[in-house]
Order: structure tokens, then C-alpha cells, then sequence
């Protein structure tokens, strides 16, 4: 018989033979012998534990929860009342029925405190409600996130992490491995993997509240430690609650920044023109401008003098960060403040205040301008797509313009200075060339030291560099409802999106009347801002979606052309009026948006964009008197760099103290299609009474790659990097700043430090980075150019792009793509790389399906052969179906509507029904072996079912991807 309907006969009877026990525990005794009211105990039970185990084995599902509560009650009163039966029948044998129903029950039914095999349903049954709550808190975790309730969430989170570190162990005490596993992947797996992808978003919560939490209690070393990993992990939040978050950590980051006492950490002389003053927060940029806040004495000098005294024309800049400012002199330091070089003088920093209000203590330190070394030519630029006029030098430091000469071409060139301290620009009478190779000479080049360049003259050849690539949108962003921001690749000619950009609705229609295209500034020309000439028809709700055209008529800055994209955008009209954000004082000869203010000035801000229309202020003391005379109405003007900000200038210095700045109504607009008008507001003025600038280094020339050596190992990339401070590591982990050969690294990648002498995670100053990418993701043999940018340091500085090649091997397997019939009708298989030719084994790696009958590969010689493809099928395999005719049915040759055309899939070179697959009847064909037409056949399935012989021709000769099934007809 039958096992399993065995098995499921005995169970049956079992069950009714139990059923009866159960509803006559004592008078079925009379009629029943007791060793079968055991016997039929005990196959209760075990049908109990079979409810579960035999569902899972046969449905790879889990059974209803309600029939494994039925069975296992069954089992409970089967038991109870055979253990009756025998306690009342006695005998010889009692004790062992009893130990034998006892020893069933507790190995199938229950026991209190189980071995491992003991009391399965029970355990099961524990299990399953144990997961059936595990997997509702899941649920209410994901409920959570979709809501975006963060508290919520984090409050699930750190229940799911609790119950996955001590709970889900009742999971692995269920009997059976089948069952086990379902339980774990369908309840265990699911909240781990849900749990896991919020890890980053709780612990940058966690660790935000108590950087707060530290600064509050003075704790700024313990702040610090928070906001370390703060800002390590806020780039890999999830999406859900990545708004909050940044939020979250940008106000820890600010808490902790205006806790610290602030301080001048450094002062130095940077070269024979720039000093440089590094601070340990960022700095409010009216009093780090203003030219008195800086003072100079030499030693012969019975008092200082301020800069704006000695050189009220040099320049004053900060960095991205706002915590190193750069005096850069007109003429140079020696020249401007009357030093001698190798002799000390005195510098003094005082009155600068942070972005919080805070006025840094006076500093003061001895510098010396000791310059001896001559400036270096560090590098020759020309670059243009077909001519150019200009030639920019970069030297080590600044050089001087005045008296310096130089030839491009045998033919002399204007020397004037870039917009860079270090940069020189050449420009030409003649036309230089893309491609072709000048000749350049220098003459009198020298620092501000008056060193001078060496040799002197110097002469050099520079390559005009040709670039002639189209320029490419990284990032179209809406600004406001009439303005949009399109971030390309490279410098751009905003003269040329003139008549090639066009914003159409969801009809065709262009809306937005003339689009006016400008470069924003800052952004070394690669955005590009396009004002809508007219508002566009927004609907009911206030929105309009509809399409950006951007033409091929769009040019960058050397003529390239870039090719017509269109990208969807969303407009919403601006309803909301402008506010006043605050208010900054700039103080008197304090320089502002690139203005020197005599007197000073008031800076307004708003939350927006505006345009200036009108002139209502009133400025009060702290004592109430109104000394609004002193603002100069007439020249209120936006100020042009930031276009948030209203700079009002004064006509005469405030006295230290606190002012009411009071906005009349309709003082500005913002410039989206409303021009909405600003309310009144109130703000308040207060007059009053070191930081890192080094770029980090990425040292390409240490870019070493471990190859994949199969096709598990995976592949990994390394090399160092420094920096005098730290490195930013969020960027250095930050996949998207590498590429291979120009694109992302493969998905799965990522990245590990390790740190060098000196170096730790708060200070990564020296580090080890390696680029971990998955196996199974290179898909060729060869050389990479691995890009590495954008990588910073904790002040923001940004490293030098650097590319490097590395050899890496294709771990990849190939895959069957293709499978087609040729022209003279036989089978071309094609593959996503190129493959071995063909061996004596390559058919057992292919299983085919015939009309409708699965051949085994074990019979493919008898059917098919293969051969490596020629021609246009160079790298494919041709595979001939081998066919036979025989005399039919009536075994006569010239009789031919019998006669079969069939694959003779056994080899016996007979047709037989049944075993080999019949494609014709009727053929003329002559009798014996043909090729078979493959268009003659109904129906035609090509699978991959093993991976010994067919490989690719990489170094790793990796297998064909097993499983694939191509349908050919």
C-alpha cells in the first residue's frame, strides 16, 4: 500500500477510535481492550503534532492556528481519559502503559520545562502566538513610519530590538526544521529586516536628544561624542523621517557650536599677501569684515593702527564654514603695513563676534613675514572647443602682475590677475588652437616678497586642452513658482538659453511666457537660474505640473551643445508673504556684499527673495529715543549676492547698545508670481562696545585593488587619505562619491576605515578607506578609472578631484539572452558576454522543452549538436536539431504519406511512440538522418539547467547562470 495513504488510514482510525474513548472514558472499557484504547491515545497525540508538521511539510505553509488548537485539545482529553481506562482496568501491565501514555504525551503533547523534542504542539503553539505578536508590533512599526511618527517608531523600534535579542529563542525550540524556518522568515526575519533599516534614523534620534541633553548640562565633551556619531549617520537616514532628522541634527550641531566659548584658535601668515585667522565657530560676517576689528604694531610703533587704516582696500573672505577668515592685502603685506620681512610684529583680532552674538576675547600674537622661497608655476590652463584667447597660471602663492611679462606663441601676452589670489591670466593677441601644443615664457614673475619665479625667464609648453563634451543635467530644482534652478556638469553660456527653453502644461502648451536664463553666482557658472516671464496657469489647489524643455541650442561656456532633454516639474503658487528672519549690524568702515560702510550699516533679513519697494524704518534705543535720521533711506538696496537681504546704510555710527528696528507695511516683495508684500514687524539691532582651512588629500597614487579570485570573494578597492584636522568620515562613506569608470559603484557596495598612527574616529586625520563591492557585480576584465570626490573635512573644505586605474576581474556570470532561429532554421543561442567555444560536455548544461516534451540532457546527443557560431553569429552557439525519416507505418520506402519525421530521442534509430517526439507525418523528405528545420516545430523551450562546461573567457571563467528558460516558440 501506499505509504502516505497508509499513514493517513491509521490516523483516521485512530481519531474515531479516540473520539469514541472520549465521549465513553469508562464504559468503553468493557467493549474496548486497553491496549488498543493506548494505541489509539497515543496516535491522537501524535495526529496533534502531525496538524502542524505534516501542513508545513506538504503546503510550505503554516496550518490554521484554530485546528492546531483542536488537535491539541484532543490529545489532551485522549490522554486524560486513557490514563483513566488504565488506572481502572490495573493489571500487570499498568505501570507501563502509564509511563508509555506519559513518555507520548509529553514528547508530542505537553510537558512543564521541555528538553529539546518535548512537548511539540505546545511549543509550537507557543511559538506561533509569540510571532503573531512580534509580527502586529511590525506592523505598528511600519504603520509608524508611513505616518512618519518618528516617536512612535523609535518607541517600536526599541521594542522589536528587545524582543529580537531575547524573545525569538521560543522560535528555535519548535520541533521541526521545515517549521522553523517558516516561522523565523515569515515573523523573525521581517521584523529584523524592518528593525535593521531604521537604524541609522533611531540612533541619530537617540544620539541628537542627548548632544542636546549634554549642552544643557555643560557635559560638551559628552555633546561632542553624540554629535560625532550625529553627523556620521545622518547622511543614511531613510527618507520617512530624513526632513526631521537633518532638522534634529542641525540644531544639536547649532546647540553645541553656541555653547562653546568662542576663541581665536590660530593666526598665521599664509604668504607674503595673506593672513590667515581661524576661529572655532563661524563668525558674524559685519564685525569679521570690518577693517578696525584687526590691528597691526611693529615694534618701532608706540600704538597699533587698524587695517582699514593701512590697506582699506584688502580683501576680507571666509570659508564655506564661516571659521577661517582670509585678509588678503592689495599689494602685499610688507608693502601695506611698512614690515620688514624676518621682522615680528604684532597682530590683534578683538571685537569679531560668532554667529550666536558672542565676542570673542581679544588675541594677540607675534607674525613674521619670512618668505625666501620663490614661487613655483604649479600648472598652465587652456582649455576651449575649438580657440581661445586665455591662459591661466596657477603658482604656489600669489604673484604680482605689475612688471611681470610673458610670451605665448613667440607673441607677448596682457598679465593681469585672476579671480583666484594664486591665479595669473594670460590673454593673446592670436587664437590658440584646441590640441595643439605652445610655447610660454615668464618673465619677472614674483611673490610679494619679491621672490622671484625660478629660472627667471621660465619657459614652459602647454597643450590647449579640447572639450568638446556636451554638457549634462545633474539637478533641475524649483526655487519658487517662477523660478527654477537647472545644475549642469560644467560652466555654462547662459546667453545661449535664449529661444531653447520652453515650460509646457501636461497638454503642449507653452506657459511661462519669455524665460530669462542667469547664472547663479558661486556656483563657478554650472547653474543656471530660468525666470518664468509670466505666471503659468496654476489649477484650483494653487499647482501646476508640467515640463521643462531644455534644447540642444543650450551651449556651455567652450560651445558645446548639449543634446534636448525634458524634465517634469511641479509649480505652487506663493501665497505667503515675506518675514523679517532678523537683523545683523555691520560696523562703521566695515565691509559688506562687497561695499565698505563708513558709517556702518543695518542688515535685514527675510525668509525669501525680495525686491525693495518702499522705505518705511524706524530705528529706537534701548531708551526709547528715535534716531531714525541716522538710517540713509535713500540708499536702502537689496543686496545683490543674497538677494534675502535688505542692507540699509547708516548716516552716522550707533553708540553700543540695543536698537528696535521697526518694518513698515509693503517695505518689499518677493518675486514669485504674487508678489506678495511684507507685513510689519519688529527686530532688534545689537552694536557692540581657530578654524581649519586645509583642503584634505586623497593620496591616489596609494589606490591598490584586491581582484575578485571567485565568484563569492567579492572585490575591494583601498587607498589612503589625510588631513591635518579630520577627515568629514560621512563623505568618505558616502558611496555616491566614487565612481568606476564614470558610474556609481555597483549596488551592496560600501565603505570601511581603518585609522592610522594618530588618527581616530573624532580626528580622522590619517585613514585607511576601503571600497567594499559585492560579488557577482564586475561584469568585465580590466582597467577601472576610479573617480574619488567631493570628499571633506569637518570644515567643509573640499579635496582635490583625484582618478586612478585599477585592474579588476569579471565575477559575473554570463546568461543565456537570446535564443532565435536562423534563416536556414537553426537554433542561435546568444549570451551577455562572450563564452568558451564549444566542448564534448557543453549540451548537458541546456535541457530542451519540444513540443511540449521535456528531453533529458542525458539524450541531447542523440537530437542536437552544437557548434560555435561564425560571422554575425561570432560568439554565439548554432545548434542543429539532428532529425530522422523513416518508411512510416507501412515500412515502404515509396509510400512517403506515412512516412515520420521525428527526433529519435532515444538513439535506437527506430521511432518509438511515446519516446521520441514525432514532427511530421507525411514528409517527403528522403529516408534516413536529416537536419531538422526548427520552424517545423509546434512549440520549442530552451532552459539552463547545469553550469559545468559553459563559461565566459574572464580570468575567473565564471559558470553560466543556471535557471534561465528562453521560450522560442
Amino acid at each position: 500500500m501506499d505509504k502516505k495513504k497508509a499513514v493517513k488510514l491509521a490516523t483516521a482510525s485512530a481519531v474515531a477510535a479516540s473520539a469514541f474513548v472520549a465521549a465513553n472514558p469508562h464504559t468503553s472499557q468493557a467493549a474496548t481492550d486497553v491496549a488498543t484504547v493506548v494505541s489509539q491515545a497515543k496516535a491522537q497525540m501524535k495526529q496533534a503534532y502531525y496538524t502542524y508538521s505534516h501542513t508545513v511539510t506538504e503546503t510550505g505553509k503554516l496550518p490554521n492556528i484554530s485546528d492546531v488548537y483542536a488537535a491539541y485539545n484532543k490529545a489532551k482529553q485522549a490522554y486524560a481519559n486513557a490514563v483513566a481506562v488504565v488506572n481502572k482496568a490495573g493489571g500487570a501491565k499498568k505501570d507501563a502503559y502509564l509511563a508509555d501514555l506519559q513518555a507520548t504525551y509529553e514528547t508530542y503533547v505537553f510537558k512543564a520545562n521541555p528538553k529539546s523534542g518535548e512537548a511539540r504542539v505546545a511549543t509550537y503553539i507557543d511559538a506561533y502566538n509569540y510571532a503573531t505578536k512580534l509580527d502586529k508590533t511590525r506592523q505598528e512599526l511600519k504603520a509608524a513610519v508611513d505616518a512618519k511618527d518618528l516617536k512612535k517608531a523609535e518607541e517600536l523600534y526599541h521594542k522589536i530590538s528587545y524582543e529580537l535579542k531575547t524573545r525569538t529563542v521560543i522560535l528555535d525550540r519548535v520541533y521541526g526544521q521545515s517549521t522553523r524556518e517558516l516561522l523565523r522568515s515569515q515573523f523573525k526575519a521581517e521584523a529584523q529586516k524592518l528593525r535593521d533599516s531604521l537604524i541609522y534614523d533611531i540612533t541619530v534620534a537617540m544620539k541628537a536628544r542627548e548632544a542636546q541633553d549634554a549642552v544643557k548640562a555643560g557635559n560638551l565633551d559628552k555633546a561632542k561624542a553624540a554629535l560625532d556619531q550625529v553627523n556620521q549617520y545622518v547622511s543614511k537616514v531613510t527618507d520617512a523621517f530624513k526632513a526631521e532628522l537633518q532638522k534634529a541634527a542641525q540644531d544639536a550641531n547649532a546647540a553645541y557650536e553656541a555653547a562653546l566659548p568662542f576663541k581665536v584658535e590660530s593666526v598665521a601668515v599664509v604668504n607674503a599677501k595673506q593672513i590667515e585667522i581661524k576661529f572655532n565657530k563661524a563668525v558674524d560676517r559685519s564685525t569679521a569684515s570690518n577693517k578696525n576689528n584687526y590691528k597691526i604694531q611693529k615694534s618701532s610703533d608706540s600704538s597699533a593702527s587698524t587695517l582699514a587704516t593701512l590697506d582699506g582696500s584688502a580683501d576680507i573672505s571666509w570659508s564655506d564654514d564661516g571659521k577661517t577668515v582670509t585678509i588678503t592685502t592689495t599689494s602685499g603685506i610688507i608693502n601695506k603695513f611698512g614690515v620688514v620681512n624676518d621682522a615680528p610684529f604684532k597682530f590683534i583680532v578683538e571685537n569679531i563676534k560668532d554667529k550666536y552674538g558672542k565676542t570673542v576675547d581679544s588675541y594677540s600674537t607675534n607674525l613674521v613675514v619670512k618668505d625666501t622661497v620663490a614661487p613655483t608655476l604649479k600648472e598652465v590652463k587652456a582649455t576651449a572647443k575649438s580657440t581661445t584667447t586665455k591662459v591661466t597660471l596657477v603658482f604656489s602663492e600669489p604673484v604680482q602682475a605689475s612688471g611681470a611679462i610673458a610670451y605665448v606663441g613667440g607673441q607677448a601676452a596682457s598679465v593681469q590677475d585672476g579671480s583666484n589670489p594664486n591665479e595669473i591670466i594670460l590673454t593673446t593677441a592670436q587664437a590658440l588652437e584646441a590640441g595643439k601644443t605652445y610655447d610660454l615664457t615668464l618673465l619677472n614673475f614674483k611673490d610679494y616678497a619679491n621672490n622671484f619665479l625660478q629660472p627667471n625667464p621660465t619657459t614652459k609648453s602647454f597643450t590647449v586642452s579640447s572639450d568638446a563634451v556636451a554638457p549634462t543635467v545633474q539637478d533641475v530644482k524649483v526655487v519658487r513658482d517662477n523660478l527654477i534652478e537647472v545644475t549642469f556638469d560644467k560652466a555654462m553660456d547662459a546667453s545661449t538659453f535664449a529661444g531653447y527653453t520652453r515650460v509646457l502644461d501636461l497638454n503642449g502648451n507653452p506657459q511661462g511666457g519669455t524665460i530669462t536664463a542667469t547664472i547663479k553666482s558661486g556656483t563657478a557658472g554650472k547653474t543656471v537660474r530660468l525666470a518664468l516671464g509670466s505666471a503659468v496657469p496654476f489649477n484650483d489647489s494653487g499647482v501646476f505640473s508640467g515640463t521643462l524643455v531644455l534644447g540642444n541650442g543650450i551651449k556651455d561656456v567652450n560651445g558645446n551643445a548639449k543634446s534636448a532633454t525634458t524634465h517634469s516639474i511641479t509649480l505652487t503658487k506663493d501665497t505667503a508673504r515675506p518675514t523679517v528672519a532678523g537683523a545683523s549690524y555691520v560696523a562703521a568702515g566695515g565691509q559688506y556684499a562687497g561695499n565698505t560702510y563708513a558709517n556702518g550699516a543695518i542688515v535685514l533679513k527675510f525668509n525669501e527673495d525680495v525686491a525693495k519697494i518702499g522705505s518705511d524704518f524706524r530705528l529706537i534705543t534701548a531708551g526709547g529715543e528715535d534716531v531714525t535720521s541716522r538710517l540713509n533711506a535713500g540708499g536702502v538696496a537689496v543686496n545683490n549676492d543674497n538677494n534675502t537681504e535688505v542692507i540699509i546704510p547708516l548716516n552716522s555710527s550707533l553708540s553700543a547698545g540695543t536698537y528696535t528696528l521697526r518694518v513698515g507695511n509693503d517695505v518689499v516683495q518677493d518675486l514669485s508670481t504674487q508678489a506678495n508684500r511684507n507685513a510689519a514687524a519688529v527686530t532688534t539691532v545689537t552694536v557692540g562696545a581657530s578654524s581649519d582651512s586645509s583642503k584634505p588629500v586623497v593620496n591616489e597614487g596609494s589606490v591598490s585593488a584586491v581582484a575578485a579570485t571567485s565568484q563569492t570573494s567579492g572585490t575591494t578597492i583601498s587607498l589612503t587619505m589625510t588631513d591635518n584636522v579630520g577627515l568629514d568620515l560621512a563623505t568618505v562613506q558616502d558611496v555616491n562619491n566614487y565612481l568606476l569608470n564614470g558610474k556609481p559603484l555597483p549596488s551592496g557596495s560600501y565603505v570601511t576605515i581603518a585609522h592610522g598612527s594618530g588618527s581616530s574616529s573624532s580626528a580622522a586625520t590619517n585613514i585607511t578607506v576601503t571600497l567594499n563591492i559585492p560579488a557577482k557585480s564586475i561584469t568585465k576584465d580590466g582597467q577601472y578609472a576610479l573617480n574619488i570626490n567631493n570628499i571633506k573635512d569637518k570644515a567643509g573644505n573640499i579635496a582635490d578631484p583625484k582618478v586612478a586605474n585599477v585592474r579588476l576581474n569579471d565575477d559575473v556570470s554570463p546568461e543565456l539572452k537570446t535564443a532565435t532561429i536562423s534563416s536556414n532554421g537553426l537554433l542561435v543561442l546568444g549570451f551577455s558576454e562572450s563564452v568558451n567555444s564549444v566542448g564534448a560536455t557543453t549540451p548537458s548544461d541546456f535541457q530542451f522543452v519540444v513540443n511540449g516534451v521535456e528531453v533529458a540532457t542525458t539524450s541531447n546527443g542523440n537530437i542536437v549538436q552544437f557548434n560555435d557560431g561564425t560571422g554575425t553569429d561570432a560568439g554565439k552557439y548554432v545548434v542543429t536539431f539532428k532529425a530522422k525519416v523513416d518508411q512510416g507505418a507501412d515500412n515502404n520506402v515509396s509510400t512517403t504519406a506515412d512516412n515520420r519525421l521525428y527526433l529519435d530521442v532515444n538513439g535506437n534509430n527506430a521511432f518509438d511512440s511515446g519516446t521520441d517526439i514525432l514532427v511530421q507525418t507525411g514528409t517527403t523528405k528522403a529516408v534516413g538522418d536529416v537536419t531538422l528545420d526548427v520552424n517545423l516545430l509546434s512549440a520549442l523551450k530552451v532552459k539552463v539547467v547545469n553550469n559545468a562546461a559553459v563559461k565566459d573567457q574572464s580570468t575567473l571563467q565564471n559558470p553560466i547562470q543556471v535557471g534561465t528558460t528562453i521560450t522560442v516558440k
